[in-house]
Parts: structure tokens; sequence; C-alpha cells
């Protein structure tokens, strides 16, 4: 008994110890580098607020940004790793685009060898990132989306007909989104066709079972997506899966087999595994550029934004430059499920959003409509029609500033770099935290903020630099931006084209985020109606 006392003292005596380094390093390392500390934000409060879940991450990082109200930047820690948030416009666009090549990591370097969540190129660093960046590229110009635009247009019309008996039924948005855009890229990048309208095919079916239940809002995945962005150590040493292992082995194994059926059956289609497929037989030098249109299209006037995002990012001359091979079965499992994961899901919640607002502003869907059904009469429905929607744009972009998906961009210096116009030094390591969300709902930027006004958009040149970036910014920006866009627009024209959108008196307002959710989920959803236009 006398024992465990003492030991039980010892732990006591030892925590306290440790957390009185903690806050006098916390204290001292800003202070030293005359960075002002984000008041409140003290070193644990990150984790606890996340662990209890008191706090979202949107309400962590949105309270920091006011609480700098009149500062350029500001200095805290993350998981016990220094970070600083940045408030200037001048100085985000020099983060995110001037001087990159200090900021070319979204994050520090993640395990590989765990799960297929390390491969996935929003995880790569350095070389690796740059190497995927030139060959995946590509494989997202104007020539490649109109090849997918009739497989999304289909799935989009079979989601018309599965609404054709629920005329005046409550349906919850988020779910209805899911619904569409799990199809959609099961299509697009798998070749899978899936019924996610056919709930007892939904019930039973695999690849929609474990999708759902990665996308499922938990404490625990908003935790481990904190501590492995933020120390990722930790998730080396206790082997710590981002994807469970269930999730994982299914889309590695699901990958593999449509690789193999595809090399003995010859088969080729449309989809994204097999541009990934055609850019491996290049690496192997087995690929030749015949006259097919899966391989061979010509690049565009709207790819030159795309391609000029490669002129910032330097190649290497190492293992992993634009000759090695890269393209093994488990690179290409981990960028097909970064489609679904990344592509579906977050496509998903800005969809019930945009539902939720045409629902809520009546004058905005008139004006939506008219300019669709006005297209539509006098255009076949394809890619250069949807293109002509320009109204439809405005409306996607004042609901990506509204409700925006991700509340931060997150960099990892990769260098020491000075801080432009004072003698600030950022160590290596040093995590940057560019507040999206807060700079698209501020004041100063956007009159009547919390406002949905599509007009905001109307030109797109006076829309205030460096404060609207809904898919990122600089040659990190998301690869597959153009993509998600064009989903939206499809399901949004197929559905307006055919019905009004109504809010149910279901929906609980003013709308609140989930707190253990890590793509926007709402409390007690987002509900509608549709009712079928003459």
């Amino acid at each position: 008994m006398e024992n465990s006392m003492i030991i039980t003292a010892v732990l006591v005596i030892l925590v306290l110890y440790c957390l009185y380094w903690l806050n006098s390093r916390y204290n001292n390392y800003w202070k030293k580098r005359g960075v002002l500390i984000i008041s409140g934000s003290d070193k644990l409060e990150f984790f606890t607020n996340i662990i209890t879940a008191k706090k979202g991450m949107a309400d962590i990082f949105d309270g920091m940004y006011k609480k700098l109200k009149g500062e350029k930047f500001g200095g805290y820690f993350q998981f016990f790793t220094p970070a600083i948030m940045i408030r200037d416009t001048e100085l985000i666009n020099h983060v995110l685009i001037k001087d990159f090549t200090h900021f070319e990591n979204r994050g520090p370097p993640q395990e590989k060898t765990i799960d297929i969540f390390g491969l996935a190129i929003s995880n790569l660093c350095g070389d690796e990132w740059r190497a995927a960046r030139h060959k995946l590229t590509p494989t997202f110009t104007s020539g490649k989306l109109k090849m997918m635009f009739e497989p999304i247009k289909k799935c989009s019309e079979e989601g018309v007909l599965f609404l054709k008996d629920k005329t005046g039924q409550e349906i919850d948005a988020r779910d209805l989104m899911g619904k569409f855009m799990l199809k959609i890229i099961a299509n697009v990048a798998f070749g899978l066709t899936i019924d996610t309208f056919n709930e007892k095919e939904a019930m039973h079916n695999e690849f929609i079972k474990l999708t759902s239940k990665f996308f499922k809002p938990s404490k625990l995945m908003v935790l481990k997506f904190g501590v492995i962005s933020s120390f990722p150590k930790i998730r080396k040493i206790f082997k710590f899966h981002m994807i469970s292992e269930d999730i994982n082995n299914f889309f590695l194994k699901l990958t593999k087999d449509i690789l193999k059926f595809r090399e003995e059956m010859g088969t080729r289609k449309n989809d994204f595994i097999q541009l990934m497929i055609n850019e491996k037989k290049k690496e192997q030098g087995l690929f030749h550029h015949e006259k097919n249109p899966i391989s061979c299209d010509e690049y565009e006037n709207e790819d030159k934004e795309l391609l000029d995002q490669l002129k910032n990012i330097p190649t290497s001359s190492d293992k992993w430059s634009t000759s090695s091979e890269m393209f093994t079965e488990e690179f290409i499992a981990a960028q097909t499920f970064l489609f679904i994961s990344g592509g579906s899901e977050t496509t998903a919640a800005t969809l019930s959003f945009v539902l939720y607002e045409l629902a809520v502003n009546q004058d905005v869907q008139k004006k939506l409509k008219k300019e669709i059904t006005n297209i539509l009469s006098s255009h076949e429905f394809n890619y250069q029609s949807i293109k002509k929607m320009v109204y439809l744009e405005q409306v996607i972009n004042e609901t990506l500033r509204l409700h925006t998906i991700a509340p931060v961009l997150g960099r990892s210096c990769t260098k020491e770099y000075k801080i432009p116009g004072t003698n600030v030094i950022l160590e290596k390591g040093t995590i940057v935290m560019i507040p999206a969300g807060s700079l698209q709902k501020d004041p100063q930027y956007f009159p009547d903020p919390l406002k949905f006004n599509p007009d905001r958009f109307e030109d797109m040149e006076a829309v205030p630099k460096g404060v609207f970036f809904p898919f990122g910014s600089g040659p990190r920006i998301c690869i597959a931006m153009r993509l998600a866009m064009l989903e939206m627009k499809i399901i949004l024209t197929t559905l307006l084209f055919n019905y009004t959108i109504i809010l149910s008196e279901k929906t609980k307002l003013p709308l609140k985020i989930m707190k253990n959710s890590l793509f926007n989920h709402i409390d007690g959803g987002i509900w509608i109606k549709f009712e079928k236009d003459n």
C-alpha cells in the first residue's frame, strides 16, 4: 500500500514537472521570437477542445482569427508543435505562391507504410509530391473532363428518377447528395455501376457500407486527424490507421482486382483508374500515343491555368523524378480512395448547402432555374452548355464562401523562413495556418457576410485577392477542383430543370455544425422537399 502511494506521488510530480516544462517552453518560444501569442490559445486547449468535443475545429480557428484582429499573424501551439496563424493577405500570398518553396508541404511527412492514406497526393511531400503532381495533372484537362460528362449526367438523371415517387416528402439533403456523389465517384473513379438509390442494394453493398463508415461523424476520427497532421511521429510509433484496416484492405484489393481484370481482358474505360493505368504504362515504356480518346486529347485554352501551376513546381533529379516508376498498385489505390474521400463527401456537403440556400432564397432559385431553362431550351445538355451557366457558378462560389468545407489551409515550413518586413524567423517544421473560413466571412472583405448573395461573384476581378480560396491556392491547390465543379453543376442542373426545392420545417435553424465531424455535418440534418415542375 505504502509503495503504491509513493509510486503515485512520483507520477504526479513527473506529470506536474512535464506540464511546467511545456508551459515554460510555450510561453518562451514565441515570446523570444517577438511574435504575439494568441490570447487564450493555451497549449492544451487545442487538444482538450477536440477530445471533449467542446468546440469544433472551425470554432477554434475562428476564435483565434477574431483575437488576432488588427495583427498580421500570431503564434500558438498545436499539439505541442509551434504554429502560426496568418491574417495578412499579402503574407498569405507569399506563403501560398511567391515563397512556395518554403511551404510546399500541406503538413509534416506522413508514414506511408501503415495504410494507403499516406500515399495520397494530398499527403505526399517534397520530391514525391512534385513527381505525383506532374504526372497526375494531365488527367484533369478539359479533354478528360469531357469524357466524364456523360457518365456524370447519366448518374444524375438516375437520381432524378429516384425522386419521382418522393415528391413532397421530407428528404435529408446530405444523405441524398451523398447518394448522387457516391454513385458518380464509383463510376468515374473505378468504372463501377452501383445503385446507391436502391436501399436494398445499398444495405448489402460493401463499397457503400465502408465509404459510409469512413465519413460517419466521429470524435475519434477528428482527434486522429488532428494528432496525425500535427505530430506524425505518434502515428508511426503507435501505428495509427487513419483509414481503418477493413476499409484500407477493401479498396486496395478492389484496385488490384480491377487492374488485373483490365490487364487480362484488355478492357479500357473512360475513368480515373484507366488514366492512371495509362500513366503506369508510360512509365514502363509500354504505352504509345495511338489515336485513342482515353489518352490523346489536346490541351485547350481553359487548361492554361491548370498547366501554369506546374511552372512553379520544380522537378527532381533523384529517384522520384518524372521518369521514375510511381504508379504502383498501392499508389493507384491511394489516389482513387482520395477521389472518394476528398471528392464525394466534400462535394456532397457543398451541394447540400447549395440546396439549403436555394430553398431559403427562393428569388435566387427562380433566377437560377430561369438561366438553366433558357439555356437548355436552345442548347443540348452537354459540356459546352454547362459552361454557359454563369449564374450557376456564382451560386456555387457563394455557397463555398459562406459554407467553407475546410476552415483552414495548412502548410508546413520546409526550410527556415524570414517573414517579409520583420525579423521573425520560422523554423523548419512550424505549422502555418491560413483561416480561409474566417477570411471568407470577414465584413472587411465581404460586406454583410452572412447574407447569401451570388452577385458578389458576378465579376471575379472585383473579388478581394487573397481571401477566397475554397479549393486552396498556389501549386497545392486541389488538383480535382474542376471535376468537382463540373459534378456539382451537372447535378444541380438536372435537379433544378425538373424540381423546385422547398425547405422542410424539420430543419433546425440556425444551422449548427456537429463538433465531431470532419466534413461539416449539420446537427439534425438539412431537410428539404422537391416539388415537380410543370
